[in-house]
């Protein structure tokens, strides 16, 4: 940590991309990888972590081109004024919509499994307003949450696949791969939205003491998320089968009450991950919060970072309590996901790398 300089360390982005990616995809995912590619879903998020280098690649070679600088100022130094203003506020308003789609989901999944009599909205605000205030404190107070809960998110999430790996059955991933190329095709890029999260690399190179190693910190939250949602997608297949997976709309938590019964050594396996996405969902938005909060700042030219933090909750909050029921959130959570996702980790980079090299702006 570089107390009081604003300043975040390699080790700290890797641990916020990766708590950025371990979001609500992680318990939907196997059910979209498994509709494409039946009972190997798993191999779609291993072939997906060669996307998710490409998404790195671009993102940081047009970050490390402008060191120091966040994206707001890096589409002020490439593209006119009123384009670069039309990507800025489309980046928040992306930020935005994620983050409440997030909280939506988040609440339906706690107010069906753990607290039924509670208000949904109840929920929902009570985690927004803790996470404003954790936000509040700047990028550093954000960083150092991040370093203590990957810990409580680490830990008994091993623990639960431990326990999963020894005690599941592997007959039901046979016959192996038997599956079109196209098909392999569209399920890797579909899988490949896990990484969408990358876009706050874009904000946050300009906050790193060592901007050169921000690829080292993408590839690294990369690998591990896809190396663990390879190895979820494949235990939901193996102790859940392929038809309960392919009909959940959270086949991870059906996998985790798989192995809470009666004689378990840990009873109530689903609590305990629950307890991991409660931790996981409240950094998802808080760094959402934060990285909003900067564009606005930075946009406008604002020294305090952390000023449009409260204003953003209400809207946030309004995106999250807008749909009628789960089964429109759900959808609205993949269209979004599939149609808008990839814009600002893939075509958008790029697009601006290519433009800079032109134009001559940046480093080599």
């Amino acid at each position: 940590m570089f107390s009081h300089n604003g300043k975040i360390s390699t080790r700290q982005v890797t641990i916020l991309l990766i708590l950025q990616m371990f979001n609500m995809n992680m318990l939907i995912m196997p059910r979209v990888s498994t509709n494409y590619l039946g009972r190997n879903g798993y191999v779609a998020s291993i072939l997906a972590i060669l996307l998710g280098l490409v998404y790195v690649f671009f993102i940081t070679s047009l970050t490390t081109s402008f060191p120091g600088l966040t994206f707001v100022e890096i589409v002020n130094s490439v593209l006119p004024n009123w384009i670069a203003n039309v990507l800025v506020l489309l980046l928040s308003i992306k930020l935005i919509l994620s983050a409440g789609l997030e909280l939506r989901l988040f609440g339906e999944m706690i107010a069906q499994i753990m607290l039924p009599k509670t208000p949904m909205s109840v929920i929902m605000i009570a985690l927004i307003l803790t996470a404003g205030y954790l936000v509040k404190s700047g990028a550093e107070a954000t960083a150092r949450m991040g370093e203590l809960l990957i810990l409580f998110i680490g830990v008994p999430l091993v623990i639960a696949l431990l326990a999963l790996i020894f005690n599941s059955s592997y007959g039901d991933l046979l016959p192996f791969f038997r599956v079109e190329p196209m098909e392999v095709a569209v399920g890797t890029v579909l899988t490949s939205v896990m990484f969408v999260p990358l876009e706050i690399l874009l904000m946050l190179n300009g906050l790193m003491k060592d901007p050169s190693k921000s690829k080292l910190a993408g590839r690294s939250a990369v690998i591990t998320i896809g190396l663990i949602q390879g190895l979820i997608t494949l235990l939901c297949v193996a102790q859940n089968g392929l038809d309960e997976t392919q009909s959940q709309i959270w086949p991870v938590i059906v996998l985790m009450k798989s192995i809470g019964m009666s004689d378990a050594t840990v009873e109530n396996q689903e609590a305990l991950m629950l307890i991991v996405w409660i931790f996981s969902v409240y950094m998802y938005v808080s760094i959402s919060l934060y990285i909003i909060s900067l564009i606005g700042s930075r946009n406008c030219n604002f020294k305090r970072e952390n000023i449009f933090v409260w204003p953003i909750i209400p809207i946030i909050l309004f995106v999250a309590l807008y749909p009628n029921d789960l089964g429109v959130v759900y959808n609205y959570y993949l269209k979004f996901e599939y149609y808008f996702g990839l814009c600002f980790i893939l075509p958008i980079p790029f697009i601006l790398l290519l433009i800079a090299k032109i134009r001559g702006v940046g480093n080599d």
